[in-house]
């Protein structure tokens, strides 16, 4: 789990022809997707699996969901009620949290939680950032070269925690809490129950 941090755009893998960009520092990352805007707004969390793994044997759609509904109880056990995973078809878009995919935690038809996914013949990498509080989105569309009224169309199809419960959070209290609810359920994977 990690939150904090300064402000580096992380662009998906076909995000290739972005790789310019001199007002902050940019990563990639192995699976696809969207830029994502890290910093302090934005917890991360990731699991690497063996190919053997039971939930490497349902494929990437039920592992999605399962990776979206750990975060979802967590969330829930937080006190952000009122979630529910996206079950639609991926939409993509240049901004990782204005697309959409499976398992994605949604709060109404905004999104909070995101999710990637790495399939390697050695490793499986489960990836999921959730907006802890409200991004600078204008930074990342004036970091892309993006039109400025992207931001307030990004600021409207996301929500963080900090706004569902009107009052920050303990970024460091919820990584743990998020710690203690993956390992509960990766015991509970490890023994054989089904993915969702």
């Amino acid at each position: 789990m990690c939150a904090g941090g300064p402000p580096v755009i992380v662009l998906g893998r076909a995000q290739r022809d972005l790789f310019t960009c001199p007002v902050l520092p940019l990563r990639q990352r192995s699976s696809g997707g969207g830029a994502v805007l890290r910093g302090p707004w934005l917890l991360r969390a990731a699991v690497r699996l063996p190919p053997g793994h039971e939930l490497a044997r349902h494929g990437p759609i039920a592992a999605a969901r399962w990776f979206g509904q750990v975060h979802q109880q967590w969330l829930q056990a937080q006190g952000i009620t009122d979630t529910r995973l996206s079950d639609g078809p991926t939409v993509a878009h240049w901004a990782c949290f204005a697309g959409r995919g499976p398992g994605e935690v949604m709060v109404g038809e905004r999104k909070m939680v995101g999710i990637a996914q790495t399939w390697r013949q050695r490793a499986i990498l489960l990836a999921a950032g959730t907006l802890v509080a409200e991004p600078p989105w204008h930074l990342l569309c004036t970091a892309l070269g993006r039109p400025p009224e992207e931001a307030g169309r990004l600021a409207s199809v996301t929500v963080c925690a900090a706004d569902c419960l009107g009052h920050g959070v303990d970024a460091g209290a919820w990584a743990d809490a998020l710690r203690d609810r993956l390992e509960q359920a990766l015991d509970i994977a490890r023994e054989g129950v089904p993915c969702a």
